[in-house]
């Protein structure tokens, strides 16, 4: 090949069409790398996505901050927070076998026990997965690979991918294998960050929820309108107005001054000037469509 030959077109890992350079970002969120990363956009299924996935990803959560318990004691009211995910879901379907992809510490899994729900969960980390098991008496399997974990004649009423999608490699292979692991009627309930986000157009490269390299994909809502479209399941809920996604608004505010300060700041600084960020675009956010992240449900037909 000549030098004024042109490259090969980098095509999208999941349809194979032609991409282009979306942006550069930096691991502005935990500064495990000095490296920058480059991300493409599809030109027809409009996934966004890492280039080049790193071979030593996990080396990249040296500074995930699980928080694991000692123990049991207490910890009622700190799942009672993810109480919201619960209500969401019984509004989509009454209770029976769940499985949870990344539980990490287990508040949901822990609250829908309590709601009716039979709990299985998947997660990668092995501490999360020792006080699943051990302090709160979850089934969890540990696997970097969920989709593995749901081989066999299993059928979930609920499926439920609560914002790790977005760190899954080929999370396609993942989904396509939900689809089969539903029951008639059952749902699939996924949240991830919004591409398409007001706070993702003022920040570009630099808005956290980005969290170059960690999130492999950046996903439009329509990407999995799309894919329910091909697989027969009807849509029941696409917001970006649900308790975690409004949540969500303050916290990429708040990622984005403290990245930005540098420390100069301080705690209390960050905490107050990314508190007036959000209240001022809080009524612009809270538009339907425009939040940082988007909870979206599909049903599988009876």
């Amino acid at each position: 090949m000549t030098s004024g030959m042109l490259h090969a077109p980098i095509r999208c890992p999941y349809c194979n069409a032609e991409s282009a350079h979306a942006f550069s970002a930096d691991d502005w969120n935990q500064r495990a790398s000095r490296q920058h990363f480059d991300y493409r956009a599809c030109g027809q299924c409009r996934l966004i996505f890492v280039q080049r996935i790193p071979e030593d990803l996990g080396s990249y959560y040296v500074n995930e901050q699980y928080d694991v318990p000692a123990s049991a004691d207490g910890f009622e009211p700190r799942a009672e927070s993810q109480r919201w995910k619960v209500d969401l879901l019984t509004k989509l379907v009454s209770g029976g076998d769940l499985f949870e992809v990344g539980p990490a510490t287990g508040e949901f899994a822990y609250v829908a026990r309590k709601a009716g729900f039979r709990p299985r969960l998947a997660e990668m980390d092995g501490q999360c997965c020792k006080f699943l098991r051990e302090k709160l008496k979850l089934d969890v399997v540990q696997t970097g690979n969920p989709a593995e974990a749901l081989e066999g004649d299993s059928r979930y009423a609920a499926i439920c991918v609560w914002q790790a999608i977005e760190h899954i490699p080929k999370f396609w292979e993942l989904l396509d294998r939900a689809v089969g692991s539903l029951q008639k009627g059952g749902v699939m309930v996924l949240s991830t960050p919004n591409p398409e986000s007001l706070q993702a157009k003022v920040l570009g490269r630099y808005w956290p929820h980005i969290d170059a390299p960690r999130h492999l994909y950046l996903i439009p809502s329509d990407w999995f309108v799309q894919f329910a479209r091909r697989h027969g399941l009807s849509v029941e809920l696409n917001t970006t107005r649900d308790v975690g996604s409004l949540g969500l608004n303050y916290y990429g505010w708040y990622l984005a001054v403290r990245n930005f300060a540098g420390g100069w700041l301080g705690e209390s600084g960050v905490r107050s000037v990314a508190g007036r960020i959000a209240g001022a675009l809080r009524k612009r956010e809270e538009t339907e469509g425009r939040g940082c992240s988007y909870t979206i449900a599909f049903r599988k037909p009876v």
